[in-house]
């Protein structure tokens, strides 16, 4: 194997592979388990849509689907892999939460490219970026497009007219399992002021400038009858006292 080859924990899966089957299995009468390992090919496929997920496309249907989801999702070796044909091994099994794209997900065990791939570059890392200590307030404007197809959610931080950039350094989002989106200030900033289009929800999660609240949305799935395709969502930040 070649240093392509991603090695994931599957400590997490020992326990399904004794009852492994073929195929993942369901049953009413029992708990759902997942298949034995199995070595997949097909095209990796990234979507960068509110959710980012990577699908690997299959070149044959195996246990009546099309494409299976891959995870974890911020594995570094799928990131240079997306848009290549590719050779994974690991456990398939029922996707367990909202938090999944697809029915049927493979917990990577190892991936290699098949044929000729063009590797890209992984996504940036912003963990170590922090907020400028010379800002004292700004607002997260977010915009959430609900339209058919990979829309991923714009985030832009302002601070007096000024775009303040990473925006990743003021601010992070969580989308839940039940498509409910969380809103967080950078560090040292609690939420002041939660607003945007009505039928999100815009509300807050606890108590305005507490540490524990956060900007709290409820967008829905899909546009509703009144015509909401386009959320644009916002809060705003001021420094924790």
């Amino acid at each position: 194997m070649n240093h392509f080859v991603l090695a994931v924990a599957l400590t997490g899966w020992a326990a399904v592979s004794a009852l492994g089957q073929q195929c993942p299995q369901s049953s009413a009468a029992a708990p759902d388990y997942g298949s034995v390992v199995r070595t997949l090919e097909g095209r990796l496929v990234f979507h960068d849509g509110i959710r980012r997920w990577f699908e690997l496309r299959l070149d044959q249907a195996q246990c009546g689907q099309r494409s299976i989801e891959l995870v974890p999702e911020n594995s570094p070796q799928l990131q240079a892999l997306r848009g290549c044909r590719v050779r994974s091994t690991g456990f398939v099994g029922f996707s367990p939460t909202g938090y999944y794209s697809l029915p049927v997900s493979q917990m990577l065990g190892e991936i290699e490219p098949i044929g000729k791939c063009d590797l890209k570059a992984p996504f940036p890392v912003y963990s170590d970026a922090k907020p400028d200590k010379a800002i004292s307030a700004y607002r997260v404007e977010m915009h959430f497009d609900l339209e058919p197809g990979d829309h991923p959610i714009l985030v832009r931080v302002l601070s007096s007219g000024k775009e303040l950039r990473p925006w990743q350094a003021y601010a992070s989002y969580l989308l839940t399992g039940g498509f409910v989106l969380y809103g967080n200030c950078g560090e040292g900033f609690v939420v002041d002021r939660v607003y945007g289009t009505r039928q999100a929800h815009p509300s807050h999660f606890s108590d305005p400038r507490t540490p524990d609240d956060m900007a709290m949305f409820e967008p829905p799935e899909r546009p509703t009858a009144s015509g909401a395709k386009d959320l644009h969502l916002g809060y705003t930040c001021v420094r924790e006292k």
